[in-house]
């Protein structure tokens, strides 16, 4: 099987590769493929992300476009008439393997690409957003007639639809209706990884207790959220710490909401970390405030690590944390996260008993049976 010509040949699309938890899970998948059995085509639209460099070196990556403005305006295009031409000649001039199997990693304006391609046997989408709960999907699909249109020109077209979890899959299906194949997959975690990168640094001592976040600093993520409930658990006396991971467009602003409610040595920004793992595996909690999650793949390591968790009600996350069975869940309001906060604070026996739920719930993830999941798509 050493010949290419005797391998499957398998083309993804994704739009790059910035740290979030779909490209994260991307590469996971890359670096655990087996290329005696798979030649693999990565079409990235644009050439930016700090996994640019991760991706393995038996896969053949093509870039579309260099610059994010243009791919921006080019985007919006397309959303808004349809325009396509950049996109399609991009695809004709660079992409000229015939491909069994082609998936849009993460489904949205570029799936469509996956029709510009001139020999493709079977078509796929991964569904990593939650398209009814989060504004910036949900806003586009107020547009009914633009629905219709994708219904039309994208879903039905496909081979199959796959969700990151069942709360990603039921959303869609209230916007979109049903089509013939839809699945729900975990994403590959890839937890052995996560263990090992727990251990390849040092660790942060904390003589306080420390509870830990980590996302992109975006709106959707609700650190405002959480800067707001620190400060009602502060001002009760409690003794803690909040560490943030993480960049994004929302850094100034949570920077300064943090300066005026005078939680300078409560709530600190650590930016982007690129193996996050030991800063998890040094804290108490792991909390996520999230107002919409599809799966949260932050929160999945978190209990692969085995840490007691707090999150916000809302999609992905109660899934995993099945309604608070598995970890603390608070409701979408300041109050409720700083109550859940104090019961962490208030009682170590909760947080150690949380500890071995996460354990438990880890098992949801396992390496082999999500990887061959994935072995069965590529393959059949």
């Amino acid at each position: 099987m050493s010949n290419d010509k005797l391998k499957r040949r398998v083309v993804f699309i994704i739009p790059s590769l910035v740290g979030g938890g779909a490209e994260r899970t991307l590469i996971n998948l890359l670096r655990k493929l087996d290329y005696s059995l798979f030649a693999v085509d990565l079409i990235v639209v644009l050439k930016n992300g700090v996994y640019v460099k991760d991706v393995p070196i038996e896969v053949n990556t093509i870039f579309l476009f260099h610059n994010k403005t243009l791919v921006r305006v080019l985007g919006w295009l397309q959303k808004k008439i349809g325009f396509t031409y950049f996109f399609r000649t991009r695809i004709e001039k660079q992409v000229h393997n015939n491909y069994d199997v082609g998936i849009s990693f993460l489904d949205g304006n570029f799936t469509d690409l996956l029709f510009f391609i001139k020999s493709l046997k079977r078509k796929y989408t991964w569904v990593h957003g939650s398209y009814k709960t989060n504004h910036n999907f949900s806003k586009y699909y107020e547009n009914l007639a633009y629905v219709e249109k994708l219904k039309k020109e994208r879903y039905r077209l496909l081979d199959g639809i796959y969700f990151v979890s069942n709360d990603a899959k039921r959303e869609f299906i209230e916007v979109f209706g049903h089509f013939p194949k839809m699945e729900v997959l975990y994403n590959f975690i890839d937890c052995t990884a996560v263990r090992v990168k727990a251990q390849m640094e040092e660790k942060p001592l904390h003589t306080i207790f420390h509870f830990i976040a980590l996302g992109s600093l975006l709106p959707i993520k609700g650190f405002d959220r959480l800067i707001r409930a620190a400060k009602i658990v502060n001002e009760k006396g409690f003794v803690f710490r909040v560490s943030i991971l993480g960049f994004g467009p929302e850094k100034n602003k949570l920077e300064a909401l943090v300066e005026q409610n005078n939680l300078n040595t409560v709530v600190s920004f650590l930016g982007f970390v690129k193996n996050p793992y030991p800063y998890l595996q040094s804290a108490d909690v792991f909390i996520m405030s999230s107002q919409s999650e599809a799966l949260p793949t932050v929160l999945c390591e978190a209990m692969i690590l085995g840490k007691a968790t707090l999150v916000t009600n809302c999609s992905g996350c109660h899934e995993i944390v099945a309604n608070g069975e598995y970890g603390l869940m608070a409701e979408q309001d300041d109050t409720s996260l700083a109550e859940n906060m104090i019961k962490y604070l208030s009682d170590s026996s909760l947080v150690k008993y949380f500890e071995s739920q996460s354990k438990q719930r880890a098992k949801l993830f396992d390496d082999v049976t999500v990887l061959r999941k994935y072995d069965e798509i590529l393959l059949e």
